[in-house]
């Protein structure tokens, strides 16, 4: 299997790496990713071994690549050039692949396979809404499954499952996110403000999680907007201080948790506290996980996140809690 080692990817492919191990249980599972992630999916029961592909020096990589054997079956979940590379390199002369895959002339991509599992990778519109009606193989159109469909995985998908550690320090009524992977996911930081005024008025402490800052600003925007409401003493800046399985432990036993369409959105998703995610439209039906205690706050269809108001995100938040 090869994914991203971003926090969001790593935790909506677990369900397709329980489906796969139940499906084959003496099979043996091995993962490659990267170090962003590596803390988590080390400790994923499904997985058999794993390998960080990503972070690390690429001809190092490489050579340990080539000196294993070449798998039965290769799954790939990650659209980008280097996941394609690696493909036929795992898969060799006989092995069979799914997703995204150079040819073996490394020159252009293998074609995907003629039928409704191959239309699905192609398509280009995951985020419509129509989507699992035009695939009646689909129950529904959030990404988690869509995996585990194109790998010929039927019946219920289960839930998300991370491994998580409790940490030793007392844990803020409210965690919250404030980073994401694109500018268009952020939320304006008057609002973050407007909102953590409201529930510090109301003694309701927060805490703010995020990796430490100057990895945050290398990988994720919104450091400055952190920084903000840190300096203004509206969170207990957590950034950085707790290992991942620590963090999905702090989220398991939050009151609630709000967020932007991030890596910890996903995390928080996997325990039964209500997580409130702010969402682009269209994306949030790709995006947003089914399993009921996730509040999806949705941009207008032509309007940003930006746009989502203060007074329906405190709404929101103060209902669950």
């Amino acid at each position: 299997m090869i994914s991203n080692d971003a926090l969001g990817n790593s935790v909506v492919i677990t369900p397709l790496l329980q489906m796969l191990r139940a499906k084959y249980p003496g099979s043996e599972l091995v993962y490659f990713s990267g170090t962003r992630s590596e803390e988590l999916w080390q400790k994923d029961a499904s997985i058999s071994s794993g390998y960080s592909f990503l972070g690390t020096d690429l001809r190092s990589a490489m050579e340990h690549v080539l000196n294993m054997p070449t798998f039965d079956w290769v799954i790939n979940v990650e659209s980008n050039d280097w996941a394609r590379m690696l493909v036929p390199v795992l898969a060799g002369k006989d092995g069979r692949v799914t997703g995204p895959c150079l040819d073996r002339e490394s020159r252009g991509r293998l074609p995907f396979e003629d039928n409704s599992r191959g239309a699905l990778w192609e398509d280009r519109e995951w985020i419509r809404e129509s989507l699992s009606v035009d695939y009646p193989f689909l129950k529904s159109g959030f990404i988690g499954e869509l995996f585990c469909r194109l790998a010929y995985c039927e019946g219920d998908v289960p839930r998300y499952r991370v491994h998580h550690e409790l940490p030793t320090q007392e844990i803020p009524d409210v965690l919250i996110a404030m980073s994401a992977s694109l500018p268009e996911k952020l939320w304006p930081v008057s609002s973050w403000i407007a909102l953590l005024q409201d529930l510090k008025a109301q003694r309701v402490t927060v805490g703010l999680l995020g990796a430490k800052p100057k990895s945050q600003g290398q990988y994720w925007k919104g450091l400055s907007d952190e920084d903000a409401v840190v300096d203004a003493g509206l969170a207990v800046d957590l950034r950085g201080t707790l290992t991942l399985p620590q963090v999905a432990g702090a989220l398991s036993c939050a009151k609630a948790v709000f967020t932007l369409d991030n890596g910890i959105m996903h995390l928080a998703s996997a325990f039964d506290q209500p997580v409130v995610a702010l969402f682009r439209y269209g994306i949030h039906r790709l995006w947003t996980p089914p399993y009921g205690n996730v509040i999806p706050l949705v941009s207008e269809p032509d309007g940003p996140v930006a746009d989502i108001p203060v007074t329906l995100a405190k709404e929101a938040l103060l209902g669950v809690l």
